[in-house]
C-alpha cells in the first residue's frame, strides 16, 4: 500500500497568500482556527486536483483533519517545555515559530531539574491547560485539540529525547555524553517523564485517547551507533511500552543508526529522508512495517532537474518493493513546485496512487 501526503509550509502562504504566523496564530486558538480555514481555501484553489493541505509539517495525518478542529497549543512540542520553563518565544510572519535561550544549559546535577510532578504548575503549561477549558466551554460544537496532539487521532507528537535536550541544553549536550554520561543520562529520563506526563495530561482533559506517539528526534543523526543505542534507544523504548505505538521520525541520511531505530520496543513507523535506504528497512523489518519517507531535498530545490526526482521516485518505488509505504513532502517557498507536483502526477499516472484531495 502507498500513500502520499503533502503540506505547504508558513513561508510559501505568506509569500503566495499574505498570510501572517506572528504571535496571535500561535497564542489565540480561535484567531487560528479562522487563519487556517482561509488557509485552507487558498490552498485548495491554487490546487483543485492535488492533496496538499495546510498542516504542520510530519505532525498532522489529513484523514484525521475536520473542519470543527480547534487547536490549543499548537506549537512545536519541545518548544512549548523550553518556553514553560523559560526559553521566550520568537514569532516572525513569514517562518515557523522559535524559542531562544537555553533554559537548562548550566544544569550540574540532576537534583537541580524541576520535580516531574511540578512540571504541569510551570505557568505556561497551566495556561494551556486553561485555555483547553475555556474553549471547551465557549464552543461546545468544536472538537478542541489539546497541546501535543494535532488531529482527531490520538496520536500525541512530542520531539525526541536528545533533540530535545539540544533544545534546553545547546550543542554542549553532546560533549556532555563524553564528559558526563550520567548527568545526560538523567536528563534524559527526566524529559522522558515529563512528555509521559504532559502526553497522559492533555490527553485526559482533551478527551482524546492516546493511540500512538510520534517522536521527533531530528537530531538523532548527528549521533553514532553507540550513542544512540546508549542515549536515546532505551527512552523511546520507554515511550514505546507506556503507549504502545511509535512513529519515530529522523531528519537526514538515518542509516547509521538505523540498527538502534529498529531495537527501539513497539516501533510501528519508521518516518525518515534523505536517500535514507528503504531496502536495508524493507529487508530488517518486513513488507507490512509501515515507512514514511521524504524526498531529498536537492531533487526538490528550485534548482532541481526533473530528472532528480523522476531518479528518486523509481529508486523509492523499487527499494520498497510493495510494501506499506508513505511519500511524504513539505512545499517550501525556494522548493520547485513542478517537481513535488510530479510525485502525484507520476504514481497516478502508474495507477499506483490517484490524485484526488481528501478534502
Amino acid at each position: 500500500m502507498i500513500k502520499v501526503q503533502a503540506s505547504v509550509s508558513k513561508g510559501w502562504l505568506h509569500r503566495e497568500g499574505g498570510f501572517d504566523f506572528s504571535n496571535q496564530y500561535y497564542l489565540d486558538p480561535y484567531y487560528r482556527m479562522k487563519q487556517d480555514l482561509e488557509c485552507h481555501k487558498f490552498i485548495k484553489k491554487r490546487f483543485p486536483d492535488y492533496p496538499l493541505y495546510n498542516m504542520e509539517d510530519n505532525l498532522v495525518q489529513a484523514e484525521y483533519v475536520t473542519p470543527d478542529m480547534l487547536l490549543v497549543g499548537a506549537i512545536q512540542p519541545n518548544m512549548i517545555i523550553a518556553a514553560a520553563l523559560g526559553s521566550e518565544f520568537v514569532f516572525q510572519a513569514d517562518k515557523d515559530s522559535d524559542v531562544k535561550g537555553f533554559p537548562l544549559k548550566d544544569i550540574t546535577d540532576a537534583s537541580q531539574l524541576p520535580p516531574v510532578e511540578k512540571v504541569l504548575e510551570l505557568p505556561f503549561l497551566k495556561e494551556l491547560g486553561m485555555q483547553v477549558f475555556k474553549y471547551q466551554k465557549l464552543y461546545p460544537s468544536l472538537r478542541v485539540i489539546p497541546p501535543f496532539y494535532w488531529d482527531t487521532s490520538g496520536r500525541a507528537t512530542i520531539h525526541g529525547i536528545v533533540t530535545t535536550s539540544m533544545k534546553f541544553i545547546g550543542s554542549d549536550i553532546f560533549l556532555r555524553m563524553m564528559t558526563e554520561p550520567d548527568l545526560v543520562k538523567s536528563i534524559h529520563s527526566w524529559i522522558t517523564d515529563v512528555y509521559i506526563t504532559v502526553i497522559r495530561y492533555f490527553s485526559e482533559i482533551g478527551n482524546i485517547p492516546v493511540t500512538s506517539v510520534h517522536v521527533g528526534e531530528c537530531s538523532g543523526t548527528m549521533l553514532g551507533e553507540e550513542q544512540y543505542r546508549e542515549f536515546v534507544t532505551p527512552y523511546i523504548s520507554r515511550l514505546g511500552r507506556e503507549f504502545g505505538h511509535i512513529r519515530l521520525h529522523s531528519c537526514g541520511n538515518a542509516d547509521h543508526v538505523m540498527t538502534p531505530i529498529c531495537e527501539v520496543e513497539n516501533l510501528e513507523i519508521i518516518d525518515t529522508g534523505s536517500n535514507t535506504s528503504l531496502k536495508a528497512i524493507r529487508e530488517r523489518m518486513g513488507k507490512e512495517f509501515e515507512i514514511n519517507v521524504f524526498p531529498p531535498v536537492d531533487t526538490l530545490v528550485a534548482t532541481a532537474d526533473r530528472s532528480a526526482i523522476e531518479a528518486w521516485l523509481n529508486r523509492t518505488l523499487e527499494d520498497n518493493a510493495g510494501g506499506n509505504l508513505k511519500i511524504e513532502y513539505h512545499l517550501e517557498s525556494d522548493y520547485s513546485q513542478e517537481n513535488c507536483l510530479y510525485i502525484h502526477d507520476e504514481l497516478d499516472k502508474r495507477g499506483i496512487v490517484k490524485k484526488q484531495r481528501l478534502y
